[in-house]
């Protein structure tokens, strides 16, 4: 063999070698990934969110062969230092991407977010953490108070319907839905000694409280002849068939949020949408047009309105009883 081909078979294998070592090295640099779900109070079986969220990630456990130990999820008690000590166990455990549910959540995952600044955090309807390694899934809730509100004026016979939410944002949303509607403005804060009063001739409700049954239980049991929109799983109480009076239910969808988390997750990678570019928040809107929500609709519905629905509100995931 000439010195120019030994000395090119020398150069071959150290080039060789320095890409294997190179790329082992890269290998063992780059986690692997391993996702956690850290859920709200009341873990599975609470009918809200945590049952949505547990309901999803089984659909994307079995779409990307996902078992223990990659996968895990984890209950809380509800107090901070309950969260913080298992949010900081996972990210200490080499999960590479943690989501939590709720945004009662949101200041153990800035914090622990910044002491793990290589570990990517989710956090569930919520849009208020500014960080790059935070990816914040809301619901638009603006697109929701729209239709609500265009759901309300078709059903209104009195032409009053009445929207409590305590946002104005919210209730102009609804109002630019509600179009020839008188619409009752009512910011609930837990006392329903006012409630009959303040909406008097209403005949259509969407109400945002979630905290308790108390507006849902006097609109379909105490007030005469009033209809309800409900909001899932924010609302666990307010199905569709859970009263005669429930005549349309926009329901969260958290398939889509969840497997799209998890397929990044596995590519460890994040999403990064912009969702409030002035305070650098990132992560995922969802609304009716990109599958975040469904609008399930009672009984009572003409094919007309049915029709105009879909009109105003392409590709909108419509189900009709």
């Amino acid at each position: 063999m000439g010195l120019r081909r030994k000395f090119s078979f020398l150069l071959s294998i150290i080039l060789f070698t320095a890409t294997i070592s190179f790329t082992s090295a890269l290998a063992a640099e780059e986690p692997t990934p391993r996702i956690a779900v850290a859920y709200d109070i009341g873990f599975k079986g609470d009918g809200g969110f945590n049952d949505a969220v547990s309901a999803a990630l089984e659909i994307a456990k079995k779409r990307y062969n996902l078992v223990e130990p990659f996968v895990r999820e984890l209950p809380t008690s509800g107090t901070a230092l309950d969260r913080i000590t298992k949010i900081r166990f996972l990210a200490k455990s080499g999960y590479t991407l943690i989501i939590t549910v709720g945004a009662g959540y949101r200041e153990t995952v800035r914090r622990v977010s910044m002491e793990y600044p290589d570990t990517q955090f989710a956090i569930i309807n919520d849009q208020n953490l500014a960080q790059l390694n935070i990816s914040n899934i809301y619901f638009d809730e603006l697109q929701a108070a729209r239709i609500a509100g265009t759901i309300a004026a078709m059903r209104s016979k009195s032409k009053k319907v009445a929207i409590i939410s305590g946002s104005d944002a919210l209730n102009a949303a609804f109002e630019s839905g509600a179009k020839g509607m008188q619409v009752v403005k009512v910011n609930f804060e837990g006392d329903s000694a006012n409630l009959m009063t303040e909406l008097g001739q209403v005949d259509v409700v969407y109400s945002l409280w979630d905290k308790d049954a108390v507006i849902f239980e006097a609109v379909t049991k105490r007030i005469p002849r009033t209809f309800y929109i409900a909001r899932n799983p924010d609302q666990y109480f307010a199905k569709m068939g859970s009263s005669k009076r429930v005549i349309a239910v926009l329901e969260k969808r958290l398939d889509k949020p969840i497997s799209q988390l998890v397929k990044l997750g596995l590519e460890n990678r994040a999403l990064i949408d912009e969702v409030d570019g002035a305070r650098g928040v990132f992560g995922r809107i969802y609304g009716f047009t990109n599958g975040g929500y469904r609008l399930n609709l009672a009984t009572g519905f003409t094919s007309s309105q049915i029709a105009a629905l879909r009109k105003s509100f392409p590709k909108i995931d419509l189900k009709a009883q």
